[in-house]
């Protein structure tokens, strides 16, 4: 599926902050999402979205050729990541060092676009000390734009148990949240 109309650009840094900046946008904020840039005449196109479907990892094995120029994906925000999800994967810089690509990257934890490119910026330049004493580095990149965050992301939804006036004995479920992507949730299943 087509998630991004695709557009021209003079610089790489445009082409991925835009597809980023669109992921955030319509990508489900639950699995990675991602796509490449190409180098094509006139400047470079950013690929359509390619979601994971799994909350860490996203294979774009498959858009490689020879005119990719970078790669960009989006890291969720959970409890289970959220003090790396600022940082590139190990993964993620060993595949930009192997295919000499720039990789960028969206924190949906801080809404910042971060660019490692290993001709420039150092691999593994941040020391991770775990209580264990157990000890991983990971790698920065440097922060080249922002996306403001979602209205309804980020917040969690707070239950809300309310009397129906019209069934003393029913209750009705009520979520807290704003925007479009909330309308669903706002009334339980089965509930008038």
């Amino acid at each position: 599926m087509n998630l991004l109309a695709l557009a021209v650009f003079a610089t790489m840094d445009e082409a991925a902050l835009d597809a980023l900046k669109h992921a955030a946008a319509v990508c489900d904020p639950r699995y990675e999402c991602g796509g490449v840039v190409r180098h094509v005449p006139g400047g470079y196109e950013a690929s359509a979205l390619f979601s994971s479907k799994k909350p860490f990892g996203v294979d774009l094995g498959e858009f490689y050729a020879p005119d990719v120029v970078a790669d960009f994906h989006t890291h969720i925000c959970s409890i289970h990541n959220k003090p790396f999800a600022d940082f590139f994967s190990p993964a993620d810089a060993y595949a930009n060092q192997g295919l000499h690509t720039v990789g960028y990257m969206l924190s949906l934890c801080d809404w910042n676009i971060r660019r490692y490119d290993p001709a420039q910026d150092d691999r593994d330049d941040e020391e991770v000390d775990f209580t264990s004493g157990r000890i991983i580095y990971l790698t920065c990149g440097h922060i080249v734009g922002w996306v403001p965050p979602l209205p309804w992301y980020g917040g969690e939804l707070q239950p809300v148990v309310m009397r129906r006036a019209s069934h003393p004995s029913a209750l009705k479920l009520s979520v807290t949240c704003e925007g479009g992507a909330c309308a669903p949730l706002a009334v339980p299943r089965g509930v008038p």
